[in-house]
């Protein structure tokens, strides 16, 4: 019996050299027939539990089903169905107990070679197939959602299902879905775990921390302006996280609001809306999970339309519910105290001059420091009918120069001003003010002057009355300047004078500096004898004032003035004795300011100067005793005209 084992053995070793000399004589390995229910099982090595399914990377051993033969058991695994060894045994087999760690999903063939021993039975060949299954970390995502709730989005393949663990709660889930979970309170974590449905080996989980969105703050526009037609959207900062829209209603369904897909956040403090048409807009916020809906209150736009008409530009708006206030700017500025209704729609503004280009905006204002901002409309104003007639105030300047200011209702800076005197033109200038040098002007012919205005659009105005302002004249009443005789002309061209608003004239009497040094009120006649003028002033002005009427302003006459004779008194002798009377010689007069006065004797020799009355010659020469004789004197002086006056005589020195 031992020699037949040893013959066997004899011939199976030479059939493996032969096979594996000559590849073209191998020959796939047969299963030996009648293959029992049960020739080995592969067992997990983790948890010592046979199974039908492996996984990828967990390790499992063959071992043999109860009641096999003593053999000698290699075992050869290849990836495949019915993937058989060839040749049947070789390096490729490896002796039990064998063990086995899958690295790739998909069929594997184990090929089981059981051969004879001493005393064994006859060998076998066995195959059996396996499964392998992939097992990785479910790479599951979660998103943030409103606090108490995340969304899970869940992966397909390889796993049949899922389970979701939220804190203490575990909940069943399909693959490839996104579904939204409550979080329990306290809960910081979530576990996923991947399940197949016949391989309860392969389950395997990942855990990540729960994320938290903040509480959302409050949900308001505060601003909606329009820029053209942009608007521009500006909210109450807006918490992160969260998902908004814009949304928009027509004037006529102000409840049927639909996105705007073209509205673009700038941050979390607004949205930009290019395109933006007229109606209600409001903000939708929403999370992943579809909870913490919210819409704030909807604000209106304000779209501006400005018309230009005859010397007026018409405003018209559309808005969709009355503030509680507007504001309406424009630049060049409005006239103050402009005051719209809430429920206006519409507005003229009169104020305006043809040719000038408005820009208007306007503001509607509701509780809460809530505001709509309309588009920015600029407009150039335009007339063809003639402008109204300019105002002219003319007065003379205190270097006797006429000023003369045009004001034109409406037109405060704009268009071209033409000054007339006595109807010629003395030219034209967009300047409100002119000055005059004109210097020929008597009471008699007092000059009067017209104005005319055109505006930037080449309409012209009628030639404004004539003003005439006051013209003084002023001359000595007596040779010595004691009185002084006045005359002028009336004002004619005053605005109004009525009975209740008459012309009022002042004389004003003035000093060197034009300050007013006394004034007396007078008629309109045209004359006034002044008894009294200042007795320290040789040349004497005079101006008159001129209000009421309607005048916006004083008008002044010229400034008129007279001079009168410088006087020096010098005495034909004196007597420098020391006894108290007339011990000096000394020049006396009237308006005697400084001045020159010399002394000389009868050799031509200067004996005394002086320049002005404190100074006094009590006769000595190079302080000597004065000497009896007679001597020569010069006075000269300029007077307030301008001239130079000059006196000259005897003087006489007696004991």
């Amino acid at each position: 019996m031992r020699s037949a084992n040893y013959f066997y053995l004899l011939l199976l070793f030479v059939g493996i050299v032969l096979a594996a000399n000559s590849p073209t004589l191998a020959q796939p390995c047969a299963a030996t027939p009648g293959q029992p229910a049960c020739t080995f099982v592969a067992v997990d090595v983790q948890t010592n539990q046979i199974v039908e399914k492996l996984c990828v990377g967990r390790t499992v051993r063959f071992d043999l089903c109860s009641g096999r033969q003593p053999l000698v058991y290699t075992y050869q695994i290849l990836p495949g169905s019915a993937a058989y060894p060839n040749p049947c045994g070789g390096p490729g087999f490896l002796q039990s107990p064998v063990t086995y760690t899958p690295t790739t999903i998909g069929p594997i063939t184990v090929t089981e070679n059981g051969q004879p021993c001493t005393g064994c039975g006859a060998g076998t060949i066995y195959f059996r197939e396996f499964e392998v299954f992939d097992n990785p970390a479910p790479a599951f995502t979660t998103t943030a959602c409103s606090p108490g709730f995340v969304q899970v989005t869940l992966p397909g393949a390889p796993y049949d299902s899922y389970t979701v663990q939220i804190g203490s709660s575990v909940l069943p889930a399909p693959r490839g879905q996104t579904i939204t979970y409550p979080v329990p309170a306290g809960a910081t974590s979530i576990t996923v775990a991947g399940v197949y449905s016949d391989n309860a080996l392969c389950t395997r989980s990942a855990t990540q921390t729960l994320p938290q969105l903040a509480t959302p703050g409050p949900l308001a526009i505060q601003n909606i302006t329009l820029q053209g037609t942009t608007a521009q959207l500006t909210v109450a900062p807006l918490t992160a996280g969260y998902r908004y829209t814009v949304e928009r209603a027509d004037f006529a369904s102000p409840t049927a609001f639909q996105t705007v897909t073209a509205a673009t956040p700038t941050g979390l403090t607004g949205f930009t809306i290019p395109g933006a048409t007229a109606g209600f807009y409001r903000i939708r916020r929403a999370d992943d999970c579809q909870q913490a809906l919210a819409v704030s209150d909807p604000i209106s736009t304000l779209t501006l339309t400005v018309q230009a008409a005859e010397r007026r530009n018409e405003l018209a708006w559309q808005l969709g519910t009355n503030p509680g206030s507007y504001e309406l700017t424009r630049t060049p500025a409005l006239p103050p105290g402009i005051v719209l209704s809430p429920a206006a729609r519409t507005y003229t503004d009169t104020a305006v001059a043809c040719g000038i280009t408005y820009t208007y905006r306007l503001t509607a204002r509701y509780p809460g420091s809530v505001s709509s901002v309309s588009n920015e409309v600029a407009v150039r104003a335009t007339a063809t009918q003639a402008p109204p007639v300019p105002r002219l105030l003319a007065t003379f300047d205190e270097r006797n120069r006429v000023m003369l200011t045009a004001s034109v209702a409406r037109f405060p800076t704009t268009g071209q001003l033409t000054y007339l005197r006595d109807g010629t033109s003395i030219g034209s200038t967009p300047a409100r003010t002119r000055l005059d040098s004109l210097q020929t002007y008597s009471p008699a012919a007092a000059p009067c002057y017209q104005v005319r205005f055109e505006d930037d659009c080449n309409n012209r105005s009628s030639d404004s009355a004539p003003f005439c302002p006051a013209v003084l004249a002023a001359e000595l009443a007596d040779p010595r300047g004691s009185s002084v005789r006045l005359l002028w002309s009336k004002l004619r061209g005053a605005p109004a004078t009525t009975a209740q608003d008459t012309l009022r004239y002042r004389l004003l009497v003035l000093n060197p500096d034009n300050t007013v040094r006394n004034a007396v009120a007078v008629s309109s006649r045209g004359t006034y004898l002044d008894l009294l003028p200042p007795t320290d002033l040789q040349a004497v002005r005079y101006r008159l004032e001129v209000t009421g009427g309607g005048l916006p302003a004083p008008s002044y006459s010229n400034i008129a003035s007279v001079v009168r004779r410088l006087e020096a008194y010098v005495p034909t002798a004196f007597t420098p004795n020391g006894d108290g009377l007339n011990d000096v010689l000394e020049v006396k007069g009237r308006f005697l300011k400084t001045y020159t006065f010399t002394v000389v004797d009868r050799n031509g020799q200067e004996v005394f100067r002086g320049t002005d009355r404190t100074q006094a010659w009590d006769g000595r020469i190079r302080n000597e005793k004065p000497v009896q004789g007679a001597y020569v004197w010069r006075f000269e002086a300029r007077d307030a005209a301008g001239q130079t006056v000059v006196q000259h005589g005897t003087v006489t020195i007696l004991q």
